[in-house]
């Protein structure tokens, strides 16, 4: 039997990530696994793994010696024959300014993980790259949360306008500033924001919605329900990223285009090689970053264009049970001789 110590964070609703994860692993009986946002204490009554996602609450990013305690732990963590495995997600906390404490802590505990996991090839190359490691891409599952988390959304919406919309958590990298910009030349459309705000996200969305009539903006939470009536009334989705958001240099995972994939439905982004990995070319409308008229173009482009919903099979390309099923055979390589 192998212990999994799950660091999970405890966020305000439920990770899609671990709970896609474990309702798969929960098939695995030479697994146990047990949730917790702090580090073991104690050690591992049998074979232990213990398994980081995120980092940055371990440690004070302007703070040097609390990085160098949380790596001694880590240390010590090992010493008690605690193996340590990360999956990296994105380089580095998204919701705040990179530092070098936060440079070193990345580097410094890539050296001491016994497997690290990541999402994507172009994360994996890059890990290689900058960090001289070998990752291993388990990739990622489609996201399903049977919980009610859903809003009743769109019941009563009816409209004979082109709707783009986006559906997300709402930062500054996600560039929905520039979005109602380009969005307020057009006309005869409509623009759906769908997402929560985190605290100090410093968007403003609600100043920046009332700008235009035709902007709705829903607050909260989108579950499984909410994305199937949100899709069902959406002509184009607008899913773009500030692609020199300092937290993206070495890459990053734009996990909300598995939900986009699913739909089958047109979606406008920059162009760059995270994404391309995810998205099939024939449901995307692609415009270069650095044109100033890309994104306006590409709207432009979205309302005048015939195009046919895709019919995409999402759990072949994005599969929890080959997510775990790598994920499991690697972490036993750790304890067993093949």
């Amino acid at each position: 039997m192998i212990t999994l110590y799950i660091l999970h964070a405890g966020i305000t609703h439920p990770s899609p990530y671990f709970y896609n994860f474990c309702k798969e692993l929960n098939s695995y009986h030479n697994y146990k696994y047990i949730l917790n946002p702090n580090l073991p204490v104690c050690s591992p009554e049998d074979k232990g793994v213990i398994y980081f996602n995120r980092l940055k609450r371990f440690y004070d990013s302007n703070d040097m010696k609390t990085a160098k305690d949380f790596l001694n732990k880590i240390d010590g963590l090992k010493m008690k024959e605690w193996k340590i495995v990360w999956t990296l997600h994105n380089f580095f906390p998204i919701d705040r300014s990179i530092t070098l404490v936060d440079e070193y802590v990345t580097k410094e505990f890539m050296k001491k993980c016994d497997l690290v996991f990541t999402l994507s090839e172009c994360l994996k190359n890059n890990i290689k790259k900058y960090y001289g490691i070998t990752a291993i891409n388990h990739g990622m599952g489609f996201n399903l949360l049977d919980m009610d988390f859903n809003n009743n959304l769109v019941k009563k919406f009816k409209t004979d306008k082109f709707v783009f919309t986006f559906i997300g958590n709402i930062y500054e990298y996600k560039m929905l500033d520039y979005v109602i910009r380009n969005f307020n030349k057009l006309e005869n459309c409509i623009l759906i924001i769908a997402g929560k705000e985190p605290k100090n996200a410093h968007v403003n969305i609600e100043r920046l919605v009332s700008t235009n009539n035709n902007i709705k903006f829903y607050n909260g939470f989108i579950g499984d329900d909410d994305w199937k009536n949100l899709s069902s009334i959406t002509d184009c989705f607008i899913n773009i990223y500030n692609l020199n958001f300092p937290a993206f240099k070495y890459g990053f995972f734009p996990s909300n285009f598995i939900n986009i994939y699913n739909t089958g439905i047109q979606c406008i982004s920059p162009k760059c090689k995270e994404i391309e990995e995810m998205m099939d070319k024939n449901q995307m409308i692609y415009y270069s970053f650095s044109d100033k008229e890309g994104l306006l173009n590409a709207m432009k482009y979205a309302m005048s264009r015939k195009y046919a919903k895709l019919d995409n099979n999402v759990n072949e390309k994005y599969n929890w049970s080959r997510v775990v099923s790598c994920f499991t055979k690697n972490c036993e390589r750790l304890f067993y001789e093949d």
